[in-house]
């Protein structure tokens, strides 16, 4: 491990626990509905911070540095797709499905960070030392398997079903770039295919929920737990990649 990593780490692992130290707040509250108006506020502000660590990066060490700008505008993207996703009354005023602009704002961040791991590791390399093919074959049909068993649902909104499946083949292929990069290069590109796991898990935890139309008192709180860890390892990964 990089000896950079660790202090990398400390603003993303404290949106994490900041996070937690949240949940233990709202733990009293027994449903999804009556929780998501304390958290809004908070989670945008845990983006806001991992949104703030990747733009100073770039702006520190990225700066002339091919396809660096794309993480933070990855980043950016994710941002707003989180504010998407919190559906505050503002927007749900406006906007029929906010949660189908977080899809599409998500599917942007996710083609940036695959430019981005692209650009810091050959694609050549990847192919030859980093099984690529295979691990994105599995990972095209993982998430399509599990948008079939788990969130797809007739009768829900047919933008939010579209929109869902086709992102899980952007995810998928995030996730497999950053394991390929993990397996031929080692080093900070563990925390990145981490990172790329969580994020997995993450959304297929919010589909089976929020798209699929189930509100488990926890909506909100697993996947935004296991998101900002999976954005704090991707940040704090690629910045270490950045700076070596």
């Amino acid at each position: 491990m990089s000896p950079i990593l660790p202090w990398l780490a400390i603003l993303p692992a404290g949106s994490v626990l900041g996070f937690l130290l949240h949940w233990l707040t709202i733990r009293g509250i027994d449903t999804a509905e009556g929780r998501l108006p304390q958290c809004r506020g908070a989670y945008l502000a845990f983006s806001a911070q991992l949104l703030l660590f990747a733009w100073a990066v770039f702006f520190f060490k990225g700066l002339g540095r091919y396809g660096a700008i794309l993480i933070p505008a990855g980043m950016t993207f994710s941002f707003a797709g989180d504010y998407f996703n919190l559906q505050f009354p503002a927007v749900r005023r406006r906007v029929r499905e906010p949660v189908f602009l977080g899809i599409l704002s998500f599917a942007v961040a996710q083609v940036l960070y695959i430019g981005a791991f692209l650009a810091l590791v050959p694609l050549r390399e990847l192919a030859e030392s980093g099984r690529l093919v295979p691990i994105l074959a599995l990972l095209l049909v993982a998430p399509a398997a599990i948008f079939r068993l788990r969130v797809y649902r007739p009768g829900r909104p047919r933008s939010l079903m579209l929109g869902g499946f086709l992102y899980g083949f952007a995810l998928g292929a995030m996730t497999a770039v950053a394991l390929s990069a993990a397996l031929a290069r080692g080093g900070p590109w563990i925390a990145v295919a981490a990172g790329a796991l969580f994020f997995l898990l993450s959304d297929a935890v919010m589909g089976e929920t929020t798209l699929h139309g189930r509100h488990p008192k926890h909506e909100y709180q697993i996947p935004w737990g296991t998101y900002l860890a999976a954005q704090g390892l991707i940040l704090a990964g690629t910045a270490v990649v950045l700076l070596g």
